[in-house]
């Protein structure tokens, strides 16, 4: 890496989408290397970048600061900056990063038809932790698929309100299919010995393992969910066909 490379802290905390005071809550923490100093001036690399979108992730994953630390400490254990980043990386692929997006308000309202977008369903939005804001007064996205099937179906005509409220339902299903493919990874896919900690080595072939497993359950899924959506989209239109005293 150049000295080119190299951010202050405002630029690493704008391009990680967390404020600079969280940047020097994780250095207190422990969770953050320290930065090369010139001086009085501190600089920060794509190494602290990587490892603070890691942490978000883990964050996201239900991992508290604490039990983050922990993680990285056994990871830290005998290695250098450079394998740790390799391992950060290898599981940032693991917990599936997804494409984030990151646009300015006007932007962002373009995508929907409009005048549907309110305060209220941003906020709710925010809540649901599909959009957040950033220090710089923009939305940032986490998940691009969101936007653009979101803004495909409001263009269809589904009240933006009524998006959310489905996905937040939806959750509670997806929560439970993911529970058991989860549990089917666990006692049938895991490479031996993995409970007994998580090395570089480890990480790639849960990777790879969970990566297939993913793959196949997608396929799956759409399988079973273009089945219920043929025998139940079948039902309603036939019922509707129906004169009404057959309905009755």
């Amino acid at each position: 890496m150049t000295d080119d490379d190299e951010m202050r802290l405002d630029e690493l905390a704008r391009r990680a989408g967390v404020a600079s005071t969280t940047v020097r809550l994780y250095q207190n923490k422990g969770l953050l290397p320290g930065p090369r100093l010139v001086g009085r001036t501190g600089y920060y690399g794509e190494h602290h970048l990587t490892r603070l979108h890691l942490i978000a992730r883990l964050q996201a994953e239900g991992f508290s600061l604490a039990g983050i630390g922990r993680l990285l400490d056994s990871w830290e254990q005998g290695r250098d900056l450079a394998a740790l980043v390799g391992v950060e990386e290898q599981l940032d692929a693991l917990l599936g990063r997804t494409d984030e997006v990151v646009l300015d308000p006007a932007d962002f309202a373009a995508h929907f038809p409009p005048g549907t977008l309110t305060p209220d369903l941003v906020a709710h939005a925010t809540a649901l932790g599909l959009v957040r804001g950033t220090e710089d007064g923009r939305i940032a996205v986490p998940d691009r698929r969101f936007l653009d099937s979101g803004a495909a179906l409001a263009r269809l005509g589904v009240p933006a309100d009524v998006l959310l409220d489905e996905w937040e339902q939806l959750l509670t299903s997806t929560d439970a299919i993911a529970s058991r493919f989860v549990g089917l990874f666990i006692t049938h896919l895991a490479p031996p010995g993995w409970q007994d900690g998580i090395n570089e080595a480890t990480t790639a072939r849960i990777a790879a393992a969970l990566a297939e497993l993913r793959q196949q359950a997608e396929q799956v899924l759409l399988t079973a969910f273009d089945a219920s959506l043929g025998h139940l989209a079948g039902e309603q239109l036939a019922a509707l066909a129906l004169p009404a005293e057959e309905v009755g």
